[in-house]
């Protein structure tokens, strides 16, 4: 398992913060098998794959196709004229290119002794093989999905960063004290609200965060920004700098 690195920024505790117990972030590092697709979509803006063309017309769009790669799919999106004059009708269909982090989750699932945990997604298509894999798992929409977590009933709890609002308390379980980032969200603000769930008042254990994240990808500068504070929004443009 890779090396623990040191907590260096979490949500504000405010009154709790001298009754936190420490949290732990470990990064989870995998390898694209193939990264011919992720190198075409950086350098030329677009790819060729399963029969389709997927192109990105600007940085931003660029970037997030980088994130679906590195998360080990891309969304093909076309759109086609509906009846009703100025709407459109968009299906989006998802290709997989690669299973390395869920691989990985897999592994660290089973290291873990499959322990109650809370996985983060970023991708409707993240959920689905999530789900997919994992039927066993819950999700926020369910019925008392909340009480049953801290209640200890629910092994696996997924969960989206836009849904960790300020007022939702995952801290109650008594075995689960442990966080997944299958990817990073675009946000400094959503990554420690996310962790701030797990992580605050209440809490009576050791909680730890682990961080998929894909080498030589858009993974690794997301993850620096973090770090740093920066904005995300710079990390586009550096990213395709990097050519």
């Amino acid at each position: 398992m890779a090396a623990i690195k040191p907590a260096t920024f979490v949500l504000e505790p405010g009154e709790y913060a001298d009754k936190l117990p420490p949290l732990h972030t470990v990064e989870l590092r995998c390898d694209l098998v193939d990264p011919k697709p992720y190198n075409d979509m950086k350098r030329k803006f677009v790819l060729e794959l399963a029969g389709a063309e997927i192109a990105a017309p600007s940085a931003a769009a660029v970037s997030m196709k980088l994130q679906e790669l590195a998360a080990g799919f891309i969304y093909n999106s076309a759109s086609t004229a509906s009846a009703a004059p100025g709407r459109f009708h968009v299906k989006q269909d998802t290709i997989w290119v690669s299973s390395e982090k869920f691989d990985r989750l897999d592994e660290l699932l089973e290291e873990n002794q499959h322990a109650d945990t809370i996985v983060i997604y970023n991708f409707k298509a993240e959920l689905e093989e999530l789900q997919r894999r994992y039927p066993h798992a819950r999700t926020l929409d369910e019925p008392d999905a909340v009480a049953r977590w801290n209640a200890g009933k629910t092994r696996l709890l997924l969960l989206h960063p836009k849904s960790a609002g300020h007022g939702l308390n995952l801290q109650g379980n008594p075995n689960g004290n442990k966080i997944v980032f299958l990817s990073l969200p675009w946000s400094l603000e959503l990554y420690e609200q996310t962790i701030g769930r797990l992580h605050r008042g209440g809490q009576t254990q050791d909680v730890w965060c682990y961080v998929l994240i894909c080498n030589k990808t858009i993974d690794e500068r997301m993850w620096q920004a973090l770090h740093d504070k920066r904005a995300l929004s710079d990390i586009a443009i550096e990213e395709l700098r990097d050519v």
